[in-house]
């Protein structure tokens, strides 16, 4: 009979949607890049910051057009051309397959460091927001 702890737990289990089973790596020389299906509650608060942090650069791009800016990331610009309902729609599905993958392999250090990069990607961006809505405060836009 085959067990099942012979070999290390698949990306994509039965449990990986429901129910959960591993919070850790059951071996030590498994710990980098192991996949398990419990999260913990740590990186559900940064998973959802992230995603919250992305809602709020897309309200501020919205408000930021609204008044005569221009974006700069072609992509972004793209999806604001086929409408607002398109450009959120592509910006929320594509953080969150990000954060879903990212979520999924989260024991390896690539993985790690890529959500504090995104985080502090996201925070640096609402600063910059900050920074134009003051300046456009200041030219009496607002």
């Amino acid at each position: 009979m085959h067990d099942r702890r012979d070999r290390p737990t698949p990306m994509f289990s039965r449990y990986a949607w429901h129910g959960g089973r591993r919070a850790s790596p059951r071996r030590m020389d498994e710990i980098e890049g192991a996949y398990v299906d419990l999260h913990g509650p740590g990186l559900f608060l940064t998973v959802t910051v992230i995603a919250m942090l992305n809602f709020l650069d897309a309200f501020f791009t919205i408000l930021y057009l609204s008044f005569g800016g221009h974006e700069l990331n072609p992509v972004v610009q793209q999806s604001l051309e086929l409408g607002m309902p398109w450009f959120i729609g592509l910006k929320s599905v594509g953080i969150g397959l990000c954060l879903v993958f990212l979520t999924m392999t989260k024991n390896s250090q690539f993985s790690r460091l890529g959500l504090a990069v995104i985080f502090t990607g996201y925070l640096a961006l609402i600063c910059w927001h900050g920074v134009l809505y003051i300046g456009l405060a200041a030219n009496g836009w607002v």
